[in-house]
């Protein structure tokens, strides 16, 4: 699965103002797809996430369309539709149409509108885009070649696949696949040989497994906020066992148990052997511990914070090794090892020596501004 591509051009405004969005203190994914049975529908340039308050989260997508005639109008009813479809609470279209009827037609169906004007003054700016950072090309041409050295397309498909999983089951759904991915990726860094470039890839698609996972987990969290500790804690472990609602798993294992019994000799057997088995694999995957800290970190915006620094360190030029995380994402990433069964020494062993650097994820004063961008689907004066 490819990115769909339109042009050189298009792709360095989405680097912009991704890295707009993130100065302004959200996460922030680029190009993640949308499947349907393994077909690509379509994509999403930026995927935006961000929280504001213990209970208010808020997902927004936005089309970014950097042509010389970009079709803005037509874009604009896309990703409202599509903004439907998946469920988020906003969507934007970045354009270089100027047109101000356009602008007033997009207030009218709270579409965050970011037009030419505000576009140009973006890419006039000394602020962004002043290196430090990886951009989604440099980044999977590293998991590119890495995929290459070892045959195959295994560990672009793993991203592909968590990436895609935001699209369309942001939360417990989409934090389990990556979870999963992580617990790949971590081992097979350990595997490495220390300090090479196999491991450094690893370890930089380690983190931002762990990003995603961060932030999905975050987001799983909202729904129990206000509840009492001990139910909150048993929800977080539901949805690191399941990846869903527990009702909906039992409601499909309860299915295939019908049909075991109707239709094949001995099924209910069968069946019995089946739950028994589910169960006990289920009751064996360590949640209790993993989810106390997952709850403890959600109570403020640590697990948001923690999100931002991982994917930040998976995109910084220069190498971030698993000693050097500030202090809360380096605790999140060894629970995520104790929790895949992972030894924290080897892994650490494994990841470069690169050193964090502390002031790289300032909002440099553009958060409060971003913020009501996000809100009020207006471009509004865009702080440079």
């Amino acid at each position: 699965m490819t990115k769909k591509a339109h042009g050189k051009k298009g792709f360095a405004t989405e680097e912009l103002l991704r890295e707009y969005f993130l100065r302004a203190g959200f996460f922030v994914i680029r190009g993640t797809s949308l499947l349907y049975d393994q077909l690509e529908l379509t994509d999403v340039d930026l995927w935006i996430y961000e929280r504001s308050a213990t209970l208010a989260r808020r997902r927004t997508i936005i089309d970014v369309k950097d042509k010389q005639r970009p079709q803005a109008a037509e874009r604009l009813f896309f990703v409202s539709g599509l903004g439907k479809t998946i469920g988020v609470e906003g969507v934007g279209v970045a354009t270089t149409d100027k047109n101000p009827k356009l602008r007033a037609l997009a207030r009218k169906n709270k579409v965050l509108w970011i037009d030419g004007d505000d576009l140009q003054r973006l890419k006039s700016s000394n602020k962004l885009l002043q290196g430090g950072r990886l951009t989604d090309e440099d980044f999977f041409s590293i998991v590119d070649d890495l995929d290459k050295k070892r045959g195959g397309r295994h560990y672009r498909i793993q991203i592909d696949r968590i990436k895609s999983a935001v699209a369309d089951r942001f939360g417990a759904s989409s934090a389990n696949l990556a979870l999963d991915a992580f617990q790949v990726f971590s081992n097979e860094a350990i595997k490495s040989h220390p300090k090479s470039d196999a491991a450094s890839a690893l370890t930089r698609i380690s983190f931002f497994a762990a990003a995603l996972a961060a932030a999905a987990l975050d987001f799983a969290s909202a729904d129990t906020a206000l509840r009492p500790v001990a139910e909150r804690r048993k929800h977080m472990a539901n949805a690191i066992r399941f990846g869903e609602n527990v009702e909906g798993t039992y409601d499909k294992l309860e299915w295939a148990e019908m049909a075991l019994r109707e239709y094949s000799n001995n099924g209910a057997s069968i069946a019995s052997q089946i739950r028994t088995g589910f169960e006990r694999d289920i009751n064996q995957v360590p949640a209790e511990e993993f989810a106390e800290i997952v709850v403890r970190l959600s109570n403020t915006n640590s697990l948001f914070d923690i999100a931002r620094t991982l994917e930040y360190a998976a995109y910084r030029v220069d190498e971030v090794s698993f000693d050097s995380l500030p202090t809360e994402a380096k605790s999140f990433v060894g629970a995520l090892l104790d929790f895949s069964k992972q030894d924290r020494k080897l892994f650490s062993a494994a990841s470069p020596t690169g050193t964090w650097c502390p002031s790289s994820l300032d909002s440099s004063g553009e958060e409060e501004e971003a913020e009501e961008i996000i809100e009020t689907g207006e471009q509004g004066n865009l702080i440079l």
